[in-house]
């Protein structure tokens, strides 16, 4: 019997090692996914790789206490190069997805960094009524007059994107058509943002009217279920004993909100393929980044990208494209 007794104590503990091993193995290779994600994300555009991959800035931090509740704190990624010489910086402002804070996002900001961006976000969980990207608008006109600041005449104000996932799509919406300083906003970006059904059915602020924006609108989603569900109209309702599920951002969703964005303004729809909603901002982060480099920085090599039979268009690991860009 002892010896019996002490080759199950053996096994256990041999299996209780692996169990740790296998453990400390996943959170490692979880933070190098999400550290490292343009590793991991897969590409074949010409375009689509080079701004996947890193620019040439060193990234440097620093965050602000908000003096609120909800926003928490402004953190801010930049070029380190800022710090050393007279030029303007654009701004990219990003809004989270539902529950999120501006840590899940770190990687993606940084990456837009280091293509020569001041990339913001805070920590509001619920992004909806675009408030929170009002308040990060205020702080950084603040910021740029502010002498004792960093930042003191570096902001290009000129230049400020905003991008948002998730909840953070009808918050980039509202942001633009309902906020003080929504004028200022010269391009945005939403990835997997809720759609019109969802947005009813929660009310408390989610709607929002897309046909009143008036800039360049790059928008994207994934094919996976989350996204994607299988509802093909708005008029469909979530029924599981029928197998009906609305996805956050369907097809029918994107289609809605091309069709109602103005024709005299520059857009662009995008789903891709073996992608769903949790990581949807970082699948298209590539092509996100080139949004931003062609309306932020003039780089008209990336905003080739976009045009009709662009590499968008013809990129086989995307579907669904629509583009009005010549």
């Amino acid at each position: 019997m002892k010896k019996i007794a002490k080759m199950f104590l053996k096994v256990t503990l041999v299996i209780v090692i692996l169990l740790i091993v296998c453990t400390i193995v996943f959170v490692l290779v979880a933070k190098d996914r999400d550290t490292n994600y343009s590793k991991y994300t897969e590409t074949t555009g010409e375009i689509e790789v080079i701004y996947t991959g890193s620019g040439d800035s060193e990234v440097s931090y620093k965050e602000y206490d908000a003096n609120d509740d909800v926003i928490v704190k402004y953190a801010i990624w930049y070029p380190s190069e800022l710090e050393s010489n007279d030029n303007k910086y654009p701004v990219v402002i990003f809004a989270n997805g539902t529950g999120s804070t501006s840590s899940t996002y770190t990687s993606f900001l940084k990456h837009l960094s280091s293509w020569g961006f001041i990339a913001v976000g805070n920590d509001d969980k619920n992004t909806r009524t675009g408030a929170s990207l009002e308040e990060t608008v205020k702080f950084l006109i603040e910021e740029n007059e502010n002498k004792s600041s960093v930042f003191y005449q570096k902001i290009d104000l000129d230049n400020i994107g905003i991008g948002g996932h998730s909840q953070g799509g009808p918050a980039v919406f509202n942001m633009v058509t309902n906020q003080e300083h929504g004028y200022m906003i010269k391009t945005l970006y939403a990835a997997s943002a809720t759609s019109s059904y969802h947005t009813a059915v929660m009310g408390d602020h989610w709607e929002y009217d897309i046909s009143k924006v008036k800039i360049p609108v790059f928008l994207t989603a994934g094919t996976g279920y989350w996204d994607a569900g299988n509802a093909t109209s708005k008029e469909q309702v979530t029924d599981d004993k029928n197998g009906i599920a609305q996805g956050i951002c369907p097809l029918w969703s994107l289609q809605e909100n091309y069709d109602l964005l103005p024709e005299t303004i520059d857009k662009v729809i995008a789903r891709k393929t073996n992608t769903d909603h949790g990581d949807s901002y970082k699948q298209f982060d590539g092509y996100m980044t080139a949004w931003f480099m062609y309306y932020l920085q003039g780089d008209n090599e990336a905003g080739k990208a976009f045009a009709i039979d662009g590499e968008l268009s013809t990129n086989n690991l995307y579907q669904d494209v629509q583009t009005n860009i010549e």
